[in-house]
């Protein structure tokens, strides 16, 4: 595979990371903003994550899920009190929470 291709499960596991991320950040009863401002992204990409997409759009027309750095993905796991681990591990449902 190509490095700049993706995995075919990719975009499943992104939107499964969206969801980890959506369902979490109702439990705590935050907005989008809180969030942005308590991991220091920008509201816009928070509101992408949350959306399951990306800004950019690929051969098909159909927007590319985003894909976070670890620096994102730590962030957002402090602010949502999780375990980094529990967003990115994809045999981990959504509510197979523990920290």
């Amino acid at each position: 595979m190509a490095a700049t291709e993706k995995a075919p499960d990719f975009a499943h596991r992104a939107k499964l990371f969206g969801d980890k991320v959506r369902s979490r950040r109702a439990e705590l009863g935050l907005s989008e903003r809180k969030l942005a401002e308590a991991t220091g992204l920008s509201r816009g990409y928070v509101a992408l994550l949350l959306k399951d997409r990306g800004s950019h759009k690929d051969g098909a027309g159909e927007y590319k899920p985003l894909n976070p750095t670890l620096d994102v993905i730590w962030r957002l796991a402090e602010a949502l009190d999780v375990e980094p681990m529990y967003l990115v591990d994809p045999h981990r449902g959504v509510e197979a929470r523990t920290r």
